[in-house]
């Protein structure tokens, strides 16, 4: 029996690992910063890593033994015949494990998973995830990677998945060494939004907190950094209150990280049921971050990581703001619990030790060893 486990020990360390990630636009414009860490984390843990997505700005992923492939839409009526293409473009070095990023990648992945037999993984970021997973017949998937300990619960609770199929795995981003919030005294304080100009987002309720904010002789610098079909009427709304002078609105270009770390409090309007990078992010940043109660992720915590207050309500949103810009001790300590929470709960080194642990326990009773006799 020693010899035997030996014999397994020895191969499993060797065993090479070769992961397919699929991932669709949505979800490299929500995460695709997290995604470049995990890519270079899982190098380190010698893992063979292709990125496969329509979205061309995955390219950008391209480093080191990393490797890309933009493939076309798979969409219907040419869905088969473009899967087919995709499988024979992996064919010449076929994965052993293909992990799905997102619901609208679930589809690729089990049909790459099937063509080549080998273990699927579903990652959950969002509650359209855990709808998708709940109309899908998820008998094959090896392991669900939930990014927080709200959907884990949701998946073992309300969609009944056994836990042991269930991982918690907790994004990992960048951490700076110092706070950003208010280190420069003299300056006027400086508010930074990064939700997307839509319907759902937030931002009018924030324009609204803003003139709030005004007439009580509160007037920071605002940013917002998006993009989406109601820019028109949100400018409107900023015209309207009387804020042009204090308020710009931004396209995104380049890494927001940049936007982020120059600013002193970082809003979130909005109940966010889907996982986006951005507020992590602004917490690993050291910057004071405001949201609202609820939502699919773990890392916003009233008085801890960050100053939570009650949806749909702009008033309560100013006095959270008010709050952070009349006490800024109070901000800076915000800002550097928020940081310290992100170093112990979201190193990049963790997500990539954890995921490449989960591909070895799946790829492990498929691997044939050799023993001496």
């Amino acid at each position: 029996m020693r010899d035997v486990a030996n014999a397994t020990g020895e191969n499993s360390e060797q065993q090479v690992i070769s992961a397919a990630c699929c991932i669709d636009s949505d979800a490299f414009e929500r995460f695709g910063r997290v995604l470049r860490h995990f890519a270079v984390g899982l190098v380190d843990q010698a893992i063979s890593l292709r990125i496969l997505s329509s979205d061309p700005r995955i390219e950008s992923l391209t480093l080191g033994p990393v490797q890309t492939l933009v493939h076309q839409p798979i969409v219907w009526p040419v869905r088969k015949r473009r899967v087919e293409q995709l499988v024979d473009a992996l064919s010449h070095q076929p994965p052993t494990i293909v992990h799905a990023l997102s619901h609208r990648s679930y589809g690729v992945a089990k049909a790459i998973a099937q063509a080549f037999d080998i273990d699927l993984v579903f990652q959950v970021t969002s509650m359209a995830d855990c709808d998708a997973i709940a109309q899908t017949n998820v008998d094959h998937v090896g392991r669900f990677l939930a990014i927080s300990e709200p959907l884990a619960t949701f998946l073992t609770t309300q969609l009944s998945l056994p836990k042991n199929l269930v991982e918690l795995i907790r994004p990992g981003v960048q951490v700076s060494k110092e706070i950003a919030c208010f280190t420069e005294p003299d300056r006027t304080p400086t508010l930074l939004c990064t939700s997307n100009f839509e319907k759902d987002s937030g931002v009018d309720r924030l324009i609204v907190a803003l003139e709030l904010l005004r007439q009580r002789e509160q007037a920071p610098l605002v940013f917002l950094l998006g993009r989406g079909r109601y820019e028109s009427a949100l400018r409107n709304l900023v015209r309207q209150r009387n804020l042009l002078a204090s308020v710009t609105f931004a396209q995104p270009q380049g890494d927001p990280l940049r936007a982020i770390r120059s600013a002193d409090i970082f809003v979130r309007p909005t109940i966010d049921t889907d996982f986006n990078a951005d507020s992590l992010q602004a917490l690993g940043a050291g910057v004071a971050v405001v949201a609202v109660a609820g939502g699919v992720g773990d890392h916003l915590r009233d008085g801890e990581t960050a100053r939570i207050c009650r949806p749909e309500s702009a008033e309560a949103l100013a006095d959270a703001i008010e709050g952070l810009l009349t006490n800024r001790a109070e901000a800076r300590r915000l800002a550097a619990t928020g940081l310290e929470y992100v170093r112990a709960n979201h190193a990049m080194s963790a997500m990539a030790e954890r995921t490449a642990a989960v591909y070895r326990n799946l790829a492990l009773p498929r691997t044939t060893f050799s023993l001496n006799t």
